[in-house]
């Protein structure tokens, strides 16, 4: 870490001595779940098991819910017919599903940018948003989960 990050500024010296005292440490990349099908025999999968947009896209809780939702509807619109019920839970959430996780990995470069351009730009932008007419002005046409 020192070797990357030692020589970075902002907030990486305070971060770097904060792990001195750390007992423990933990790292993980930011992934997707992408498979072709949720189901196999009489297992069917929902939220992050089997579509999880990223942790960059922030609504892991309320598409598992969601999926929960449709798969326990059409488990009772096929009357008994498991792999039917599967069948349409996928393809009513499949479309909904790719959006979202085309939209975390556009997000992606801008969140963790590669270059010091990209994070420097990043920076400003988010620097914008505490502008209070910019903040409002963002998020007054945010409206649903598409």
């Amino acid at each position: 870490m020192r070797e990357v990050f030692g020589k970075d500024g902002w907030e990486c010296p305070d971060i770097l001595r904060a792990l001195d005292c750390a007992s423990d440490l933990y790292f993980d990349s930011v992934s997707q779940i992408r498979m072709e099908v949720w189901s196999h025999r009489r297992v069917a999968l929902i939220g992050d098991a089997c579509f999880c947009p990223s942790l960059l896209a922030g609504q892991g809780s309320a598409l598992a819910m969601t999926g929960a939702y449709i798969l326990a509807g059409e488990l009772k619109q096929a009357e008994g017919d498991y792999q039917k019920a599967f069948r349409n839970y996928e393809n009513l959430l499949w479309p909904v599903i790719i959006r979202k996780q085309r939209a975390a990995t556009r997000f992606a470069g801008s969140f963790a940018p590669r270059t010091r351009f990209g994070l420097f730009v990043r920076n400003q932008v988010m620097r914008l948003f505490s502008v209070p007419f910019v903040a409002i002005s963002r998020w007054a046409n945010y409206s649903s989960i598409d």
